[in-house]
């Protein structure tokens, strides 16, 4: 019995482990994955700059900046929207 125990402490199944046994990723978060991402958006039906800002990373206030020509109260589908520089 007090082999198996060992075995169990020793394996990092015990108690004391935290549970977090995952080894370490290289993957990026999300928000350098947004920041490496396209620098173009090309807008659909029914979005809206605050959304698209969003799932961008950046600012509503960025988008205007790079975007000085848009009208962001009437969007239009097929409309393309910088991103980033």
């Amino acid at each position: 019995m007090a082999l198996v125990a060992l075995l169990i402490i020793l394996s990092g199944g015990g108690s004391g482990s935290g549970g977090n046994d995952l080894p370490a990723t290289s993957e990026p978060t999300r928000t350098e994955a947004r920041q490496s991402g396209p620098k173009v958006y090309v807008v659909k039906e029914g979005d809206t700059l605050s959304a698209i800002a969003m799932d961008a990373g950046v600012t509503v206030e960025t988008l205007q900046q790079l975007n000085p020509d848009v009208d962001v109260q009437a969007l239009q589908p097929g409309q393309r929207l910088r991103l980033r520089q």
